[in-house]
């Protein structure tokens, strides 16, 4: 027996193509519109070398493309996701082959890639510039025959064009000939046995050189059968609505119709040509029917007459043929367009949408080899989420689905158990939750519409928590909301979160659930979704005992009737159901304030044996918005004092008194205080004291002449200047704000200077002629620093009698018409004055600003501390301003109504002082002083390089530069908002004044020593590191201190300079 025997073997060869080739051939692989012109930039795709871990691929300016991890343990896919610059973000993976694949961003746009599994990461979009043809050997035969497989590697080994096969055949001569499909199969019989005596004769394709022959003997043969080794084909045929059964078509063609919609309502599929036993069977989910049994080889799927829309199927190899070919397949559905190919089985369309498949292509794929295109999404399914929960008096009440209310509302009824389950999976997973219940609290976990929490014993729900599981749990996140007694409907939480109360034996009443797509928008707000019981644990260092056990919650912490001295203090918060901290600070035994701590922290002292003498302390945060905290002590000789709250004060001050206990306790925001809070706090209303300096009142004085002392006292007298050392012109000055003087009368020209608002000039010439400005061509030829220049009419007068200082150094500008009068200032040589009068006398009158010299005996009235000592107002020119004075913000805020940028600022002030130091009273005098009552330009805010600041000290704002200096300064420091601004500024006044951080190392913390400093004067001998030339500074800051202390009366310390 002669049979035709067939080997397999893998030899592959490696053709370069020609470029005159390459450009003929079809290449479609990273043309984003899908048509190839052979442009470089049409032929690239993303090559990535994939590690498993976080990466970002950006696409371009508007996508990026996230890589998360691998799919599953094989690393065959990338999960991922695509957002595009509408931060719309796309779930779908990224298929590892050696191939190309095809990712859809749009409708109308997608890129290519390819994936490989890779130790370290990178991705570069890259463009194929050699191609090179690759042949492997599929199947060989003794009789000359084999069937070759060509592909198309580009220099990166990926593989561009999908895979062809060619049949071949060698002759007697060795020439190797391509032939059809159906010259292969004809020459590749097999032989079967028979008992006739016969001839066989085959023959082999004609050459050129011979014929081939194979001759007859007398020899008795075997006769032959005929089947043919072939590659299988997969064949099909849809039924379509108004259509009918359409033509077979095969191998990837489209069957069905695109752009009409119209319905494919049944379909047929079988194999033909294959060399493998095996079937292909299918199945479709038909609307109404849903999944209908799986038929096979021809047999129809789907309905006849019904009407009857297809919308999804899942088609199987069976058999050996399963084996050597993977069957692909993907679906036009309608609103969707082409999805993603499915393959051996997997849903291909979509389910639970109601949509129709309206066109199919099936192929099949040598086993493990590339898929024909994209495998993102060929299946779309809407999940969904069912539940019912039970309720009292009512039962298990009707099942809900997708975010609807399951429960009751308004009616107070508790919820006692719930079922949870999913519908429609796309993915594989569960849902898994559980329930915090009344005197049980948290339950284990249950899945899929099993009972969480209880039946028969009327017990509430008072939270719970929700998960997906598996696949599900990597492509969706699951929401759900509680609506809670006292609460109402709380925030969405989410995969796991806690949701309802916990700790405040509070019902939930209702819920609802809801599936979204992963990284999707929450249903709704997300900030508090639980409510929590806050606690607040704290213990105490106490003499001779040490560190007491925490207590909680109002419980004592210390000692009563043992006399023992608290001597520190931790406090912290637990079970927060808002972000924030606790924060506070005591009053120890000769140090006084310390700085606040916070959450935990040591507050007090420790191993120094000093007393705790008083405490305040603080919520911070969402925390501060939601609960007040309360506490008492019992202090030495007082016993229980009342509640403070909310960083009041608690103890005693400038008593020497010891705290012996304390209790604290939170309380929902606005809720009664634990009792009585008429006086939590105790300390004299006036604690004075005195500092002595080595000098005398009169030294002192003298001192102060020499840095010229300013007053605003004479701003309506007055002024002369001897004539003798004026020469007069006719003159003028400027009247714009900031004006530039130029070299020529047009605004083109130079410019010679930039000058302000009462600049005095020498008028040259009134009547020139230049440029027109505002509708005038009148410009005034004038002398400016000894220069001519040009001003615009509009911007300046020119009626003045100006008068040039000719003395060699200075004249005395004085205050009567004589040189024995006294001297407001001076003014320099070659400076220009306004002459407002000109007499025979010898002495003009001239125009003279607000702030001139003070006289000595100004000086002394205001130098000399007796002078205020015993007014129950001016002495609070000597209050230690590093004292607070516990002033309710509301009395703050109340004060501040009206004051401009400053009106509801109260808090700002408390927050500066507590942070600085610095008593809030005077910080808000000083401002109000400095801003004109929150109305100055620099307190209402200057753009300054783009940003609004704000000035409220008027701190780097000089005589000769208020404005600009004051808003570069604001700018330098970032006070970009009227409470930065409050804040910052005080952060200068402590350091540099109160803290002593200056030249001198001058400690000043009352208004009269930031304004005298008697401490430099009596060690240094001089007047230095003075806030203020203005004699009067120190008494008028004292104003708005006295009035808020006749609202509020607060406790006052004063330390008294005293001269020798």
């Amino acid at each position: 027996m002669k049979m035709v025997q067939k080997s397999f073997v893998l030899l592959i060869s490696t053709l370069l193509i020609s470029l005159s080739f390459l450009s003929n051939i079809s290449i479609g692989f990273a043309s984003e519109n899908l048509e190839t012109t052979g442009s470089v930039e049409e032929s690239s795709y993303y090559f990535i070398h994939y590690n498993g871990e976080e990466q970002e691929v950006v696409i371009d300016e508007e996508v990026s493309l996230k890589l998360s991890g691998w799919i599953d343990e094989d690393k065959s896919a990338v999960s991922s996701s695509v957002t595009d610059s509408n931060n719309q973000t796309i779930e779908t993976s990224l298929q590892v082959s050696e191939g190309l694949n095809e990712l859809y961003i749009t409708e109308s746009k997608s890129v290519y890639y390819r994936v490989t599994n890779s130790d370290t990461f990178s991705a570069e979009k890259v463009t194929p510039l050699e191609l090179n043809e690759q042949l492997t050997v599929v199947e060989e035969n003794d009789n000359g025959t084999s069937i070759e497989e060509k592909s198309t590697i580009d220099e990166y080994g990926t593989l561009i064009k999908s895979k062809e096969l060619i049949y071949f055949f060698i002759d007697g001569i060795d020439q190797k000939t391509v032939i059809t499909k159906e010259e292969y199969d004809s020459l590749n019989t097999v032989v079967e046995p028979t008992t006739e005596e016969t001839t066989a004769d085959v023959e082999a394709p004609a050459t050129e050189e011979t014929e081939s022959q194979v001759e007859a003997d007398s020899t008795p043969v075997q006769t032959q059968s005929v089947s043919a080794t072939s590659v299988p084909s997969v064949v099909y045929s849809t039924h379509v609505q108004d259509y009918g059964w359409l033509p077979v078509v095969s191998d990837g063609k489209m069957s069905g119709t695109s752009g009409e919609s119209k319905r494919m309502e049944a379909i047929k599929i079988s194999l033909a040509n294959s060399p493998y036993t095996g079937s292909v069977t299918y199945s479709t989910h038909v609307q109404t029917h849903g999944w209908l049994n799986p038929v096979s080889d021809g047999a129809m799927s789907g309905t006849s007459k019904e009407s009857k829309r297809m919308e999804a199927i899942k088609i199987n190899l069976t058999g050996d043929i399963s084996q050597h070919y993977d069957i692909y397949y993907r679906v036009h559905a309608q609103d969707y367009g082409w999805l993603g190919w499915a393959k051996n089985g997997q849903n291909a369309g979509t389910q639970g949408l109601s949509k129709r498949l309206e066109a199919l292509e099936i192929v099949l794929v040598p086993k493990g080899a590339a898929a024909p295109g994209s495998t993102s999404k060929p299946f779309v399914l809407d999940p969904s989420v069912s539940y019912t929960t039970h309720v009292q008096d009512y039962g298990w009440l009707s099942t809900v689905s997708d975010g609807k209310s399951s429960g009751t509302i308004g009616k107070s009824k508790r919820m006692e158990a719930v079922k949870i389950s999913l519908k429609n999976t796309p993915y594989k997973g569960d849902i898994t939750y559980r329930t915090h219940v009344e005197s049980y609290g948290w339950m284990s976990n249950v899945y899929n519409g099993a009972l969480s929490g209880t039946s028969g014993e009327s017990k509430r729900m008072e939270a719970i928590q929700i998960n997906l599981t598996g696949e599900m749990a990597v492509h969706y996140d699951i929401y759900y909301r509680a609506h809670a007694q006292t609460y109402g409907w709380l925030d969405w939480a989410k995969n796991g979160q806690s949701s309802g109360t916990q700790g405040l034996s509070k019902r939930l009443e209702a819920i609802e659930v809801v599936i979204v797509e992963k990284g999707g928008a929450a249903p709704g707000k997300t900030n508090n979704p639980l409510i929590m019981d806050p606690s607040v644990m704290y213990t105490t260092h106490v003499q001779g005992n040490g560190w007491l056990s925490q207590v909680s919650n109002g419980a004592m912490s210390g000692t009563l009737g043992e006399s023992k001295r608290l001597e520190a203090i931790k406090i912290t918060l637990k079970d927060l159901p808002y972000s924030g901290a606790v924060s506070y600070k005591t009053h120890v035994e000769t140090y006084g304030w310390l700085n606040p701590v916070s959450n935990g922290a040591l507050s007090g002292t420790y191993g120094e044996g000093k007393r705790l003498e008083a405490i305040q302390m603080n919520l911070t945060g969402e925390m501060a918005q939601h609960y007040d905290i309360y506490y008492r002590v019992h202090a030495q000789s007082y016993g229980w004092l009342d509640w403070a709250k909310n960083g009041q004060s608690a103890g005693t001050e400038a008593v020497s008194k010891r705290l012996e206990a304390i209790e604290i306790r939170l309380v929902a925001k606005g809720g009664n205080a634990p009792g009585p809070t008429a006086k939590p706090f105790i300390k004299p209303s006036l604690i004075s004291a005195t500092s002595t300096y080595n000098i005398t009142l009169s030294e002192a004085l003298a001192m102060q002449m020499k840095v010229s002392p300013q007053t605003d006292k004479y701003r309506n007298d007055p002024a002369y200047v001897s004539s003798q050392y004026l020469q007069m012109f006719n003159g003028g000055a400027i009247t714009g704000s900031t004006v530039n003087l130029r070299t020529s009368p047009t605004t083109k020209a130079t410019i010679a200077a930039t000058v302000g608002k009462d600049t005095l000039f020498i008028l040259l010439d009134k009547n020139v002629t230049g440029e027109s400005v505002s509708g005038s061509t009148l410009w005034y030829k004038i002398k400016y620093d000894n220069k001519e220049m040009y001003v615009h009419s509009s911007l300046a007068s020119s009626s003045l009698r100006v008068g040039q200082v000719t003395a060699s150094t200075s004249l005395s500008i004085r205050a009567e018409q004589n040189a024995t009068s006294h001297i407001y200032g001076y003014a320099k040589s070659g400076s220009l004055l306004h002459v407002l009068a000109e007499d025979s006398s010898g002495w003009y009158s001239i125009k003279l600003g607000a702030w001139r010299n003070a006289k000595a005996s100004d000086v002394q009235a205001y130098l000399d501390p007796t002078t205020f000592i015993n007014d129950e107002k001016q002495r609070l020119q000597f209050m230690n301003l590093t004292k607070s004075s516990d002033v309710p913000v509301g009395t703050l805020d109340q004060y501040l109504t009206g004051k401009g940028i400053l009106a509801g600022q109260g808090q700002a002030f408390i927050d500066a002082g507590r942070i600085y130091g610095i008593n809030e009273v005077y910080l808000m005098a000083h401002t109000l002083l400095e801003t004109g009552h929150g109305k100055s330009t620099l307190a209402n805010g200057v753009v300054y390089n783009g940003v609004k600041v704000y000035n409220m000290y008027g701190i780097g704002a000089y005589d000769s530069c208020p404005l600009d200096c004051g808003v570069k300064r604001a700018y330098e420091e970032g006070w970009d908002s009227p409470y930065k601004a409050i804040v910052g500024g005080a952060a200068f006044i402590s350091d540099e004044y109160l803290r002593g951080n200056n030249w001198y190392k001058s400690v000043q913390n009352t208004l009269y020593e930031m304004r005298w400093n008697p401490e430099v004067m009596s060690t240094n001998k001089v007047a230095g590191h003075q806030y203020a030339t203005d004699i009067g500074w120190a008494a008028k800051q004292i104003n708005t201190m006295y009035e808020v202390y006749k609202m509020e009366p607060y406790t006052i310390y004063l330390e008294f300079p005293i001269y020798k």
